[in-house]
């Protein structure tokens, strides 16, 4: 079956990549695919699966992990192989981790280099798995990466917490999205803060600031719609090497 538009999704069992998967999997004639940890024989891919659909439109998982070099070009090609994918419209690189809270002088070098490994290498790798399907693209290609407003150097004041590995991940993936846009002559590549989102990572980052889930200020599905509303009218020219918000306003490095 052809769909009028493909969208992979990666971290989408819970969460804003959840929340995407299912705002995809709500428009006609679109294939939505779900890159989870768990694969598509787990408990975690039946919810997902089940989840409803418009006319014409299928949710289907891959195993995805973000921290595993070789993952997103397993990834591809089980899409490839077993669902028939050739061609990717939209990709957007969700997963991510934060682990560690606490001031830098405590930051372990090993839980520095796994947040580089998942935030930043992770993203790398699914680009370099996913272009080529990206650029068979009929439409306008796009791949998004979820970052953070903690990796902006000029917003430091702004978020007083105490996450050196996660922060400097982020600030690093924001110089990806920023490189890989130059190097594309088509391909749209946007860095995207998704505001603090009352996720159980957003809640856990308010807790270590000394606030409550009450003070994280968006919802998931304030989120999701000003994430998606804005991957529609993204544009290479205008908005691509950036790094934008959910509510459509440039954030400074």
């Amino acid at each position: 079956m052809s769909y009028q538009t493909t969208v992979l999704v990666t971290g989408a069992k819970a969460g804003i990549g959840k929340g995407l998967l299912e705002a995809y999997a709500s428009r006609p004639n679109t294939l939505a695919v779900a890159a989870i940890r768990n694969g598509p024989e787990s408990p975690e891919a039946l919810a997902l699966t089940s989840l409803p659909t418009a006319q014409g439109s299928k949710i289907v998982v891959g195993q995805y992990d973000a921290g595993d070099k070789s993952s997103a070009v397993n990834l591809v090609e089980y899409l490839t192989r077993t669902h028939g994918i050739k061609t990717l419209d939209i990709v957007v690189a969700n997963a991510g981790i934060l682990k560690h809270y606490g001031p830098a002088k405590e930051a372990r070098s090993e839980l520095i280099e796994e947040h580089f490994r998942v935030n930043t290498v992770g993203p790398i790798l699914l680009y370099q798995a996913t272009r080529t399907l990206l650029l068979a693209s009929t439409q306008q290609p796009k791949f998004f990466i979820i970052s953070s407003s903690i990796g902006s150097n000029a917003l430091q004041d702004n978020f007083p917490l105490e996450v050196l590995a996660y922060g400097t991940s982020k600030a690093a993936v924001n110089w990806v999205a920023s490189r890989i846009h130059r190097e594309e002559d088509r391909l749209v590549v946007i860095a995207m803060q998704p505001g603090w989102v009352t996720t159980d990572m957003g809640i856990r980052a308010a807790e270590s600031a000394g606030l409550t889930a009450a003070d994280v200020p968006v919802s998931i599905e304030e989120s999701v719609g000003g994430l998606v509303s804005f991957f529609d009218k993204a544009d290479r020219s205008a908005h691509g090497g950036k790094f934008w918000d959910q509510k459509g306003e440039q954030v400074p490095w």
